[in-house]
């Protein structure tokens, strides 16, 4: 079987060598003819060009006077016309050495060379052109042609496109230049770990510093912070840094709404929840609670704590009565209550946490005041992150709701930098973020490892739709094939038509082809395999525009050191093991009962 085989591959592959060899010999024999007549006709013509009439003419008198010398044997007289137009005779031999003659014999041998030197030329400069154009030709047949849809081009290319169209960005990444107004229809950068997103941020980053835009940085390691960071003038959010600014929640408010929306940053909806009534009720009783404390001078985050996570039953509803959340807590449902209860408090432990003494900083006031340049860094650590993680959220939160309450503006830019960002609870505002904010001036940047992260939190319509509202897009490398497939389908596909070309051969010559043959199809522009194979710091770019999709590579910078990336805060442990308690107590909770103890929470 293995010889059986062999034998027909050597057949197939001797066949095929025979019919190019044929083929190949047939054209030549056809382009060497054409080369051979070009080279006779111009070297003709170049000679005659190079010698005049009467030129022509004593070199054939000459001519036929070395045939009647050399070949008959004969000196016979000869009638000449000289150049005045008198007539005379000669002999062959006198003609043959006549000094006339002699000239008229050297300018025909010059212009001889000098036809077959043009002959020669241009007989190869044909035969090359020829070699081009069938060349061509063939390649053209064999192509690939594009009819239709997204294209794909070099850098180089993309880079001249933008610049023909006048309304460039000052903005450049990876020698890239943007679009102008780019980053209003904000930007989505996706890949694995270590493929590059961080320093396109950071190329980012130094461009808004240098134009002297604000911005809002979510920074899950303090890796920013360590490079951007500048003491006394930037503002740090993170309750365990010593740096962090103090925060009330109270100043974030200016009505019913802004608690509402507060409680849904902090309790967020899990993704294909079927029953979302303990979230919903939970968020009640946190905002109607909120609500309360307003009221009180003397109000603290400790202190609401403290209010939802000591009161019993009767003492929530005595403090609740009044508002939409009374029912919720109403001993006729203990039960029920109990259970939202904890609920409540397994989504506050971050609250816990806040720095909330002395001057407060407001993050609504820091967005609607035109006049600050500096910015805001949110961070947190690794391992304390899934703690802080509702707080941090809620910040976040606050400052997306915050840009939509501007007013309009052309020249204003803010930008939100969300760098790794499934690592944050869902954004209540995000998607009508995307969708509202460029009127504004928002700038929205979306960091993400994997489409599958941000379905898990948003689900699957979410997440198309974060990805959908940003029109830059820059693809890093992917491990996984169906995450990289889904970045292709987003790269966009084309309508082309393709070549397909078969080979028949037999023993007769006459039956031996190739045949072509061209057919439409619709394929992705870019592979799966081609974005799974990339190297750090490489991408495949979108740009809002209809430019073309292009590959960038990005350099890595060494950055200075500008500040600590984190500073330890000092904090009052009493409060925190009181806390704790009280958590542990409401998540296995513990329901108080009789008059004595409601009257000793209610004095409380």
């Amino acid at each position: 079987m293995a010889s059986d085989t062999s034998i027909k591959h050597f057949t197939r592959g001797g066949q095929i060598i025979l019919h190019n060899t044929r083929m190949t010999v047939q054209i030549m024999s056809w382009v060497s003819l054409f080369c051979m007549i070009v080279f006779l006709s111009c070297s003709v013509i170049a000679a005659i060009v190079q010698t005049t009439s009467y030129e022509r003419y004593l070199i054939m008198q000459w001519g036929y006077a070395k045939a009647m010398v050399s070949l008959v044997g004969r000196d016979v007289k000869q009638k000449m016309i000289i150049s005045d137009g008198r007539e005379i005779e000669l002999y062959s031999t006198q003609l043959l050495h006549s000094n006339i003659a002699q000239r008229a014999l050297k300018k025909s041998i010059f212009a001889s060379l000098y036809g077959v030197g043009v002959g020669s030329i241009l007989s190869i400069t044909s035969f090359f052109a020829i070699f081009a154009y069938l060349k061509r030709r063939g390649q053209e047949q064999s192509e690939t042609k594009q009819l239709r849809g997204d294209e794909i081009a070099d850098i180089k290319t993309v880079k001249k496109l933008i610049h023909q169209s006048k309304k460039t960005s000052d903005i450049s990444i990876a020698h890239l230049p943007m679009p102008k107004d780019f980053e209003v229809r904000h930007v989505f950068v996706h890949g694995t770990i270590g493929s590059g997103k961080s320093v396109l941020i950071r190329q980012l980053l130094d461009q808004i510093r240098e134009r002297g835009d604000r911005a809002i940085i979510y920074d899950k390691g303090c890796d920013f912070i360590r490079t951007y960071y500048r003491e006394g003038k930037d503002t740090i959010l993170n309750p365990l840094d010593e740096r962090t600014a103090s925060w009330h929640l109270w100043d974030e408010c200016r009505d019913f709404a802004d608690f509402d929306s507060m409680a849904a940053a902090l309790m967020p909806m899990p993704a294909g929840n079927s029953d979302p009534f303990w979230i919903n009720a939970a968020r009640t009783i946190f905002a109607a609670s909120a609500r309360q404390m307003h009221k009180k001078p003397d109000r603290s985050i400790i202190q609401l704590l403290k209010t939802l996570l000591t009161a019993d039953l009767a003492t929530m509803s005595h403090f609740l009565r009044g508002t939409e959340a009374e029912t919720l807590v109403s001993e006729k449902i203990e039960k029920t209550a109990i259970s939202i209860k904890s609920v409540l408090v397994t989504c506050l432990k971050s609250l816990k946490y806040v720095k909330d003494e002395g001057k407060s900083f407001s993050i609504r006031n820091w967005v609607t005041d035109e006049s600050a340049s500096n910015w805001l860094f949110v961070s947190s650590l690794a391992d304390r992150h899934e703690t802080l993680k509702p707080l941090i959220t809620l910040w976040i939160d606050i400052a997306i709701n915050a840009l939509m309450s501007l007013t309009p503006s052309q020249d204003r830019r803010i930008w939100i930098i969300l760098d790794e960002l499934p690592t944050l609870n869902k954004l209540p505002y995000l998607i009508n973020a995307l969708a509202e904010t460029r009127k504004f001036g928002g700038c929205l940047v979306a960091g993400v490892q994997s489409i599958a992260q941000l379905r898990d939190i948003y689900g699957f319509n979410g997440a198309e739709g974060i990805s959908g509202l940003c029109n830059s897009k820059w693809f890093f490398r992917l491990p996984s094939f169906d995450t990289a497939q889904w970045v292709s389908r987003e790269l966009g596909h084309a309508e082309v038509e393709e070549v397909r070309e078969g080979i028949s051969y037999s023993e007769s010559a006459m039956r031996s082809g190739i045949s072509i043959a061209k057919q439409q199809a619709n394929r992705q522009i870019v592979s799966p395999s081609e974005i799974m194979r990339l190297r750090d710091l490489e991408a495949y770019v979108r740009l809002p525009g209809g430019f073309p999709i292009t590959k960038v590579s990005l350099t890595f910078k060494d950055q200075k050191k500008l500040a600590e990336s984190f500073i330890a805060r000092k904090i009052d442990e009493r409060n925190f093991n009181e806390i704790d308690q009280l958590i542990e107590r409401v998540e296995k909770p513990l329901v108080p009962n009789g008059e004595q103890k409601a009257k000793e929470n209610l004095e409380w």
